[in-house]
């Protein structure tokens, strides 16, 4: 018996309706259906996690805005039910948002610091203020503003400590926990100096907190936030930076993320999952929630390669070219998409393979496949393009440093990158922008420069710190012989080329 195919039309609209837009803006939780409960996001999702590191576009401020939302914990608890979200209240601690009410925003944060407040107080008096009722307890009823908060906490250390406990008491008597989470510290300061000041006094609140059982702390970090040393310089920073959890994406959770997306999307969903249970005996298990409906991808093409390659295979090239000398397909994708570190946004992937999808409409569509492997290798170029652009809106430094280098060869040597950036000004151009007050604006992202340029090691040059600087966030990394290379995921944009590798964009 001939098994039904499943034909463009039918996945027309979920490829579609993948964004070009790569990040969560803002703290309203997502919708329920674009939830991928990704398995090995378990403990970062753990409110016993108090350390989150991750880099743009890996989800950090994702799961932040859906830990927030009643509706998405719950999804999420449905699936991770050793967490018990069930019994979890969640609010924001710090977030990008400048009018949440939960925390006080950068320029105010500013006042504060300028004001002779100490770090510690502030953040006490942030998570002190969400726990309480501020209309039943008498230390914040009638302080309207921040600056009258924080300075009762100073002066009746006494009754805060007294009032903690106590909620803590009240929460575990109800057999709930509180969790305050901390999203966007990057915006916490206009410069490094404030941000780790503030970082630091707030990471030290956390651990102090750690001694009560139902109040809970979740800070998501940057790379270059978690490698800054400064950061951790106080007592017993060690018990937080133990239970540190890496938020990272592997080849089987982006292919998961694939089917959720196919198997979710209004139009094209009924017909993907048909046909995946009719030709792979794939079923999606559906979860009500909310007055809607979730279809959970099944287990084996969550986690297992072979399956998920199998599925693959029925809607793309199964080789890279004509044979399979140019390499498999499932494989080929994410090793090309990952950064020095081996990472992979999940969103340059989705990304990728929608741009596949509408070239092998147009160009491809005799081919008896959805995911043409030209398609493929256009896609990822689009990826690349998108996803330098989105790490730059994190790091701005990134692009003055790879304009310099566009056109050579990689891997390269040490002495070639420092040549470039000397006669270009790299080093300097990037101090200059971190002074400029239209970098500064209070309601943009402020441009901060690699931390390593202010505090570079014993006789290491500028661009040795640079080279360090990329090597922390994953746009460099170094071969087995000392020389420096750079991923086809930044090259490729950069106009950067590599023998045997993608196309580089000129």
């Amino acid at each position: 018996m001939n098994q039904p195919a499943l034909h463009r039309d039918d996945l027309r609209a979920a490829f579609e309706a993948i964004p070009e837009e790569v990040a969560h803006h803002g703290t309203h939780p997502p919708a329920p259906a674009s939830v991928y409960v990704v398995p090995g996001h378990e403990s970062a999702l753990n409110p016993n996690t108090p350390v989150v590191v991750g880099d743009r576009g890996t989800g950090k401020s994702f799961w932040s805005a859906a830990l927030n939302g009643e509706t998405t914990r719950m999804m999420i608890g449905r699936q991770l039910k050793r967490l018990r979200l069930d019994k979890v209240r969640v609010g924001w601690g710090y977030s990008s948002e400048t009018g949440n009410r939960s925390h006080p925003s950068r320029r105010v944060l500013r006042k504060l610091l300028d004001e002779g407040f100490r770090a510690e107080d502030i953040w006490r008096t942030v998570i002190l203020y969400q726990l309480a009722d501020p209309a039943e307890h008498a230390l914040f009823r009638g302080a309207e503003r921040w600056a009258e908060r924080v300075q009762r906490i100073v002066d009746d250390p006494e009754t805060e400590e007294q009032l903690f406990a106590t909620l803590d008491a009240d929460l575990k008597a109800r057999g709930e926990r509180h969790l305050v989470v901390f999203d966007a510290l990057d915006r916490l300061g206009d410069d490094w100096a404030r941000i780790r000041t503030l970082l630091r006094g707030l990471l030290r609140v956390g651990l102090d907190l750690r001694e009560y059982s139902a109040i809970r702390t979740k800070f998501f970090l940057r790379p270059d936030m978690w490698e800054d040393e400064s950061v951790w310089a106080f007592p017993d920073a060690s018990k937080l930076t133990h239970g540190r959890v890496l938020l990272e994406w592997h080849r089987a959770d982006l292919y998961g993320l694939l089917w959720h997306h196919l198997g979710n999307d209004p139009q094209s969903g009924p017909a993907f999952r048909g046909w995946l249970a009719a030709t792979h005996n794939e079923h999606f298990e559906s979860v009500e929630i909310d007055g809607g409906t979730v279809f959970v991808v099944p287990e084996s093409l969550r986690t297992q390669d072979k399956a998920q390659a199998e599925v693959l295979r029925a809607i793309a090239s199964p080789f890279m070219g004509r044979d399979r000398r140019r390499g498999k397909t499932y494989t080929w994708v994410p090793t090309h998409l990952a950064d020095a570190k081996g990472q992979i946004s999940p969103r340059s992937f989705l990304v990728a393979l929608k741009q596949a999808h509408v070239l092998t409409e147009h160009q491809y569509a005799d081919s008896g496949v959805l995911l043409h492997f030209e398609g493929i290798k256009r896609g990822v170029q689009e990826a690349s393009r998108i996803r330098l652009q989105e790490l730059q809106e994190d790091y701005p430094w990134i692009k003055q440093m790879l304009e310099p280098l566009h056109g050579m060869t990689v891997p390269t040597t040490r002495e070639d990158l420092q040549t470039r950036w000397r006669e270009s000004g790299v080093v300097d151009a990037i101090q200059q922008a971190a002074t400029d007050d239209d970098n500064q604006d209070d309601s943009a992202r402020p441009y901060l420069p690699p931390h390593a340029l202010e505090t570079p090691a014993a006789g290491q040059c500028a661009e040795d710190a640079l080279i360090e600087a990329a090597i922390e966030i994953g746009v460099m990394s170094r071969t087995a012989d000392g020389r420096l290379n750079i991923p086809d995921l930044f090259r490729v944009a950069a106009g950067i080329g590599r023998r045997g590798g993608v196309r580089a964009i000129r």
